[in-house]
This record gives structure tokens, sequence and C-alpha cells, in this order.
């Protein structure tokens, strides 16, 4: 009996849908971890065939006996100044290799960032940038990873703290540096480890990853477009805004955003450019509760 109740609870239940894989290239990183020494190592692809095997080169010389199973990492002895591929095997014929990877000297890889320039609040305040968070994805679906980071001003705030603060930018790097645009949350996003947690995920299956966040009027996407109103101001301040004034610093709500729309956008990876919005859930009423 426990066998047919089983079996009638499956019967009803659709195929499990594919899984969206990132299309990512092996991924081969070589690092020189001695004089004459480098340990070479790579991706093994959730979409490789059973059986597949590699194949390592230092220049033109295959530095394996035999193709390498069990494993994705390898250690020239030998190390010289020449670059490094591995060729996948897969029955017993060679497949073409990827482009050469030169070994790191340090076992790291150093990326130059675009800090941004600091600047002042409506109160006087100056504040710097700093690097915060960071996601890696492949955003224009060339197969290698990219990097997405936040910029938080140095006078970003918690949620149990008042004060103004500087606006929160979101950038785009290649690998060696080069970046891909830049998404200013603008001054009606609040900056502060609680306000913007952002996702970067291949959303729509396409191969390229998009990037999702809050966002609120004034928000600049990576192609120069403004969200929503530009001239919209609703943070909590000494003088009326968009939103009521306060009557000091000292209160509670100064420098808070306490009135106007919030959003849920997501932007292209490639571009920056925001493809959609909509509002923003949880809302942030009640201010006491689960969205405030």
């Amino acid at each position: 009996m426990a066998g047919l109740v089983l079996a009638s609870l499956f019967a009803g239940q659709s195929a499990p849908m594919a899984r969206h894989l990132e299309k990512l290239d092996r991924g081969v990183v070589a690092v020189r971890t001695g004089a004459h020494e480098a340990f070479i190592s790579w991706r093994l692809l959730g979409t490789d065939p059973s059986g597949l095997a590699f194949n390592v080169y230092r220049g033109a010389t295959k530095l394996n006996a035999a193709p390498l199973t069990g494993a994705t990492n390898f250690t020239d002895k030998a190390a010289t100044a020449e670059a490094y591929s591995v060729r996948p095997v897969l029955n017993n014929a060679e497949q073409p290799a990827p482009a050469s990877t030169p070994a790191w000297a340090q076992p790291y890889l150093r990326i130059p960032l675009q800090q941004p320039a600091g600047g002042t609040t409506v109160d006087g305040g100056t504040y710097t940038y700093t690097a915060n968070d960071a996601s890696a994805a492949d955003l224009d679906g060339d197969g290698q990873y990219e990097l997405v980071l936040k910029w938080d001003p140095s006078n970003s705030r918690d949620n149990g703290s008042a004060g103004v603060t500087g606006p929160v930018l979101l950038d785009a790097y290649r690998l060696d540096g080069t970046r891909l645009w830049r998404i200013d949350l603008g001054k009606n996003i609040r900056a502060g480890a609680h306000y913007t947690q952002f996702l970067v995920y291949y959303f729509d299956g396409d191969g390229r990853a998009e990037l999702a966040c809050k966002t609120a009027d004034g928000t600049v996407d990576g192609a120069g477009k403004t969200l929503g109103d530009a001239s919209k101001d609703y943070r909590s301040l000494l003088t009326p805004t968009d939103a009521p004034a306060v009557p000091n610093t000292r209160d509670a709500r100064y420098g808070r955003i306490l009135a106007g729309p919030e959003y849920f956008t997501v932007f292209d990876g490639r571009t920056g450019a925001a493809l959609a919005s909509a509002p923003y859930v949880p809302g942030r009423d009640p201010i006491d509760g689960w969205g405030g």
C-alpha cells in the first residue's frame, strides 16, 4: 500500500526543469609556486561528457605523459616564462585549446579599479569611496568572469543611525581592469550595508548575467539614463524636500529616506542599461516593521 501511495504522489509531477548553467570556458590559471615551478588548474564543466581527460602544455611542449583524469590541476616542475594551455581529450582525440595563459608571479590577481571621486553632502560633510561588496559572473557571454563591485561612501549608515550619506555606485569590470559601466543609485537610495544588496545572475537564461537591486527616482543606469523623476529628493533634511523636514540633526529621521517610491530594477550585464523595473517589495511601511 505504501508503494502505491508513493507512486501516486509522483505520478502527477512533471519532469524537473533543466538547470541554467553558465557557459564558461576552462578558466585556466597558472601560478608560479617557485623559481622553476608552477601550479596549473582549470574547470571541469557541468556539460563535460563522461570520460573526458586533459593534456597540459607549456608553450608547444606537452607536460603529461598520459591524459589526465581524476583531477583538474597539474604541477610543472620545470617552469619557464612560457604560457600554459589545457586541451581536452575525448575518446583519445585531443580537442582544440583556447588561448594560452601566462603564469601569475604571485598567488592572486591584481585588478586595477577606477575609484570614484568623493563629494560633499548637503550638510557640508565630506566623503570618499572604498571598494565594498562584489560578485562574479559572465556579463557579456564570452565565457570569462567579470566583476560587479559596489562602491560605498565613507559616510554610509546602518539602519539604526541617522545622517546623510553619499550615493552608492555599482561598477562592472573585466579581470584586466577595463570598466564596462557604472550605475549611480542616486540620492534617494541611502548608503549602508542593509540598504543595497545586489544580485548578479543569469535570470533569463541567455548565457549573460544581469544585475538586480533596489533603485529609486534619480538612479542613473550604466547607459546614462535616469530612472523615474530626477528632480525628486525624498531625504528627511532640515529644510523641506519632497519629504517633510525634521527639526534638527539629532532627530532619528534625519538623513533617512522615508517617502517616495522604491523599485526593483534589472540591468543588462553588458551595458548596465535598465531593462525593467517593478515596485520594490516589501515596502518600507511601517518604519518599525519588516520593510523599515
